[in-house]
């Protein structure tokens, strides 16, 4: 009863204020319910940017979807996956707009539909451009909302203009749900450049932004002697008070813009530059993570001030970095961070215990040196290492060149800092700790890197591990580690796993990882690469080619991670969800739980029998099931259900699943 009168509500809101708001802007809103925003324009995506909108349907389908202006009906797309079924519109000024996820399309065009299925015998027949025009108005039903290809329950909307651009809906469009929430900034994300030091230490650190007064603030001044990238963690909140993306971030230094991005268009190519806007090691869809410091190829930025630069070149002493950030109907947030710049080469009494060491006694043995980089830059770590700087020295051998790095102190430690020598993959890392210049104890360890420049092709190979990188991977200068690490998978693992960090940036070019497929493997279909997502602590199937004159597996890749070649020789799991009813005449539908550990279920492997009837029915990758609604077949007494399934590994599953009905 509660569902039925929040509808009554939304179409009467949507009625009332169709004609009297909607006249004075460019586009109507094209539900006719109005249930919120759950996505806004420009938002993350694992590999692009949200083109589009998307409107809430109180999780369910069937509601009317009207065309936001007048115009002509000039595409009909019908596929499985992607954006299921879609609808293209041309309008008079040269836009389109995609409404997309649709149940299905109004009679005349359902019709036409039809008649595509009949003569092509595919249910998923792609795009067809119709041949005459089929004109519409503003306001008219096209369609009705559904949950088909990707996603659960609601309405994509897509707006380009007549050069092809991709425009914000949100700017141009009519009768938008009430928003009076402003964006929650919840924390700034420092990561050290070129050694500098970060409150003390050196490395990647994560503040938190609290309420004070009108603006969010750090619990202290952050302290920092050189350049580093500031990342902020922020997310808007619809009118609903559904997790969005903000409409704009705006940054100054001292009253100078740095940083200044609005989300109103967006081309197809803007898609490269996903990972120079979100950090790619924390941003996902509903939490989001900013990258304020623009690089080189940043189009989408509009100060082109580049804030590492300035952050160096700030003379020592206390200054402020103010960031608001803004939603489509005009909200904002304000962070304030106060930075405190010690100045460069500044002697620092540290808190840390130096001891006077009068001989080695073991302490290189006890000493783990952590590995990090950022940029171009590699930084390795000695925690808790009580020798004064001046007595440990590194010396770093890559291929027929030497150089000898001092140490620098930290809070809690000591660190270097430097670039590589060269493009050998083998840097060789020797810590000498010394005593009025006789080494007493050395520590040696081997670091596989790539150093990554723009214009350079580039291969690595480790083991059963290969690595391609374009010649465009990155704009500048970029080192990439890899490890071997030491993990368990629920699957067969094939060798070990590599490690290949850091993942916060996306590679701009193609970006191949392969393994060697080892000996006598049987089976090649059940191989797959796979990468570990440390905060699920689960490992994804990554979309995999088998190359037999090379005897290799790859995947292309976005980012760096960890990966791993893994055998996939678990079939899916199946089983009937307990019926709805044991009446036969009040059963309306049955659902099937199907999952896969491995690599995914084949969707058109399914196939379904009931009490020996094949059933047309499909499996939603989404809700993970089937949901079966042709019961005709069904009887008083037993029934059997037949389920046979393959996953992408070649893994079948086949089983008769019985129930008893009255």
């Amino acid at each position: 009863m509660r569902i039925r009168r929040r509808v009554i509500l939304c179409l009467l809101a949507a009625a009332s204020g169709l004609s009297a708001q909607d006249s004075e802007k460019k586009y109507a809103w094209p539900l006719a319910i109005n249930d919120g925003i759950s996505s806004t324009f420009q938002e993350f995506r694992a590999n692009h940017f949200h083109a589009g909108i998307d409107l809430r349907t109180m999780r369910r389908t069937g509601f009317p979807v009207r065309a936001i202006a007048d115009g002509s009906v000039e595409r009909l797309t019908v596929s499985r996956r992607g954006y299921g079924l879609s609808l293209l519109l041309r309008h008079d000024n040269g836009d389109t707009s995609l409404y997309a996820h649709l149940d299905r399309f109004r009679p005349d065009l359902e019709a036409v539909v039809q008649r595509l299925r009949s003569a092509s015998g595919k249910k998923y027949f792609g795009d067809h451009e119709l041949t005459g025009p089929v004109a519409v108005r503003r306001g008219e039903v096209i369609a009705f909302s559904g949950e088909s290809g990707a996603g659960f329950p609601h309405l994509h909307l897509e707006i380009r203009n007549a050069a092809g651009l991709a425009v914000n809906p949100l700017k141009v469009i009519g009768t938008l749900p009430p928003d009076t929430l402003a964006p929650l900034l919840k924390g700034v994300l420092l990561r050290s450049r070129a050694g500098s030091l970060i409150n003390g230490d050196c490395g990647e650190f994560y503040f938190r932004l609290r309420r004070d007064g009108a603006a969010c603030r750090p619990a202290a001044p952050l302290r920092i002697n050189g350049p580093c990238d500031v990342v902020l963690h922020a997310v808007d909140l619809s009118g609903v008070a559904h997790v969005v993306a903000p409409y704009s971030l705006e940054a100054d230094l001292d009253g100078r813009p740095v940083f200044r991005i609005a989300f109103e268009r967006l081309s197809r190519d803007d898609n490269n530059q996903l990972g120079m806007l979100y950090d790619m090691s924390y941003s996902q869809p509903s939490d989001y993570y900013f990258n304020l410091c623009s690089q080189e190829g940043f189009a989408l930025e509009s100060t082109r001030a580049r804030l590492a630069d300035e952050l160096q070149r700030l003379a020592p002493g206390l200054h402020e970095l103010r960031v608001q950030v803004g939603d489509a109907q005009g909200n904002r947030s304000l962070a304030v961070l106060p930075l405190h710049k010690d100045a460069e080469g500044e002697p620092r009494s540290f808190q840390r215990r130096v001891a006077p060491i009068a001989s080695g006694g073991g302490w290189m043995q006890r000493a783990e040196f952590s590995v990090h980089a950022n940029r171009g830059d590699v930084m390795v770590k000695a925690r808790d290492f009580p020798a004064a700087a001046a007595q440990l020295k590194l010396r770093m051998i890559q291929g027929k060149q030497e150089r000898v790095v001092a140490a620098r102190e930290y809070e809690q430690g000591l660190f270097f800092s430097f670039q590589p020598l060269n493009h050998e993959p083998s840097l060789q890392l020797r810590f000498e700790l010394t005593i009025d210049g006789v080494v007493v104890e050395a520590k040696q360890k081997v670091v596989r890197l790539v150093w990554l420049k723009n214009h350079m092709a580039q291969a690595t190979h480790w083991g059963a591990f290969s690595a391609e990188f374009g010649a465009t991977t990155v704009r500048e200068p970029t080192v990439l580690l890899l490890e071997d690490v030491a993990l368990c998978p629920d699957l067969p693992l094939l060798g070990t796993a590599v490690r290949t960090h850091p993942d916060h940036f996306a590679f701009l070019d193609e970006v191949r990882f392969k393994f060697r497929v080892p000996a006598g493997t049987e089976r090649i279909a059940q191989l797959g690469i796979f990468r570990y997502r440390p905060a699920k602590r689960s490992w994804i199937y990554v979309p995999t080619r088998h190359d037999r004159g090379q005897g290799t597996v790859s995947c292309r890749v976005l980012t760096a991670g960890t990966f791993a070649l893994l055998r996939d020789a678990i079939p899916p799991a199946v089983s009937l969800q307990r019926p709805g009813s044991r009446l036969r005449g009040k059963l309306r539908r049955l659902v099937v739980r199907i999952s896969d550990q491995g690599k995914g279920v084949d969707d058109e492997s399914l196939s379904l029998h009931l009490n020996g009837r094949k059933l047309d029915a499909e499996y939603d990758p989404d809700w993970g099931h089937v949901l079966i609604t042709e019961l005709e077949s069904l009887k008083s007494g037993r029934n059997e259900l037949r389920v046979q399934v393959a996953d992408l590994g070649g893994n079948r599953s086949d089983q008769v699943l019985p129930f008893t009905l009255h």
